[in-house]
């Protein structure tokens, strides 16, 4: 059930290539319509287009937040995973803790903060982040698969890359012999007052 992992492109669902990003999705509920906002969906990028296509996984987690809104009898909900993946050699709870992560990791697709907005995201891997004041500035929020502690671990990195555009590919070849300056680790739980204690709101 749970061994898919959500692609960074798919297929739009007007038929074009679609890229992951979230958006705002209607819901069929029980008392009416209702919205859930930030799901990950399929989708062209053009301004002019109106479809998208929910990943398989998605949808499923869509009728369970339409189950929980049902119960309190409300219109709007958020999405979001059951993001507890505990320690396992379970196959198949590992899949699924890359599945949330991943989710967790798109939840960043193309948010701003006063000093710096996400340039790249590597699904379930890192998000980096671009300097708003200085071109060449960098930062990295990058998952650690460390098992010998409890928890969903990232490691904050800073560095500065000079050529045009930056891709995985490209940090890749460039980290082998870059620097990268550590400013810390941190817990999941952690990130979101990480990032707005060091690039602002």
């Amino acid at each position: 059930m749970f061994d898919q992992t959500l692609d960074p492109i798919d297929s739009c669902g007007c038929g074009d290539t679609g890229y992951l990003s979230n958006r705002s999705v209607p819901i069929d509920l029980r008392h009416g319509v209702g919205r859930v906002d930030n799901v990950p969906v399929y989708h062209c990028r053009s301004s002019v287009c109106q479809e998208f296509t929910l990943p398989q996984i998605v949808s499923r987690r869509l009728e369970d937040i339409a189950e929980e809104m049902e119960k309190i009898q409300s219109t709007e909900a958020v999405y979001t995973w059951d993001f507890h993946p505990e320690k396992s050699l379970d196959p198949l709870q590992r899949a699924n803790a890359l599945t949330l992560l991943e989710a967790f990791t798109l939840q960043f697709d193309k948010r701003k903060y006063a000093d710096a907005q996400v340039s790249l995201i590597v699904p379930g891997q890192a998000i980096f982040f671009q300097s708003t004041v200085e071109d060449t500035e960098y930062y990295l929020l990058r998952y650690e698969a460390d098992t010998r502690t409890d928890g969903i671990w990232f490691s904050f990195l800073k560095f500065y890359y000079e050529e045009p555009e930056l891709t995985h590919e490209n940090f890749l070849e460039w980290s082998e012999n870059g620097h990268l300056k550590e400013l810390g680790r941190i817990t999941l739980d952690e990130v979101e007052d990480t990032l707005v204690d060091e690039f602002g709101e």
